[in-house]
């Protein structure tokens, strides 16, 4: 007896499997993005907020035509020893700038060291397609520069000396005027080795406090690692009393500490007090100066 081909189903199986095939060729995500979508820029600065923390915002601005959402922006910087990444997802719709914050790494402050500086951007669009792009950002206010520049003097000058403010705040009759003192110490670092001088010329005024009657209180000594210790007693008045001053404070107890150094360096860092003693500078402004309670 003649059997029954089996050719029709193999070629009706054969051509659905195509068919499958094909349909999963159909499905499958296109590649990666490799650029930015048109509108979107990204650029770099530093809130005031952000320089006690050593953070940086990375700005991302979306003036495309379609919503966006960035998964990780990574900073990558050659003056700085590791990369620094955002910790959340943001979205950012049509028209809008977020800022992303990161946490920058140790400043490398080695000789012919370059500042070229890039972000990567991680993505993806309301149509599910993701995208990684690497960009070189704008710096409309040189915040890379800056920071740079300020770590490294700060590290040749104490690797010289320490500044060091005292962790106890007075408060003192000075013609008729309650005046808080604060004495900082200046101690040279005879075991560190360092080569070369430092002058320390001043501190400066902050948003919070004053000298009663100047915008620094002037040092002008220049120390080596092999110098004497030196005690300058600052004499501290508020700016004002607006209660909003203290209220919103963020960097009022930073001093900034003009300095240059026998390598060429001149500029400007901060020297913070202690999380007590700026209780104590609050309490003398809202209570022994301006009265509020």
């Amino acid at each position: 007896m003649k059997r029954p081909s089996t050719l029709g189903p193999r070629i009706v199986l054969s051509g659905a499997v195509a068919a499958g095939v094909l349909g999963l060729s159909a499905c499958q995500a296109a590649p990666p993005l490799e650029a930015l979508p048109d509108g979107v820029t990204v650029g770099i600065h530093q809130n005031r907020d952000d320089y006690g923390p050593r953070r940086l915002e990375i700005s991302i601005t979306n003036d495309g035509a379609a919503a966006l959402t960035v998964t990780r922006a990574t900073l990558k910087s050659a003056v700085f020893s590791t990369e620094s990444s955002t910790k959340r997802t943001s979205d950012i719709p049509t028209g809008v700038t977020r800022d992303l914050q990161v946490t920058l790494g140790d400043t490398v402050c080695a000789p012919g060291t370059g500042e070229e500086t890039h972000v990567r951007v991680e993505f993806r669009t309301p149509a599910g397609q993701s995208g990684e792009a690497v960009v070189t950002p704008g710096d409309e206010f040189g915040a890379i520069a800056r920071v740079h520049a300020q770590d490294c003097l700060e590290e040749t000058t104490l690797s010289i000396v320490g500044i060091e403010p005292s962790e106890t705040l007075r408060v003192v009759d000075v013609a008729g005027t309650p005046t808080a003192q604060l004495d900082v110490a200046i101690t040279p670092r005879a075991s560190s080795g360092a080569a070369g001088t430092v002058t320390v010329e001043s501190l400066g005024r902050t948003v919070l406090i004053r000298p009663p009657a100047t915008d620094f209180w002037p040092v002008g000594k220049t120390f080596s690692a092999q110098s004497d210790p030196a005690l300058v007693t600052l004499d501290i008045v508020p700016n004002n009393c607006n209660t909003h001053t203290v209220a919103e404070d963020k960097r009022g107890t930073f001093f900034p500490v003009q300095v240059s150094t026998s390598q060429g360096g001149t500029g400007t860092f901060y020297v913070g007090v202690s999380d007590a003693v700026r209780g104590q500078i609050y309490d003398y402004i809202a209570h022994d100066f301006c009265r509020w309670s």
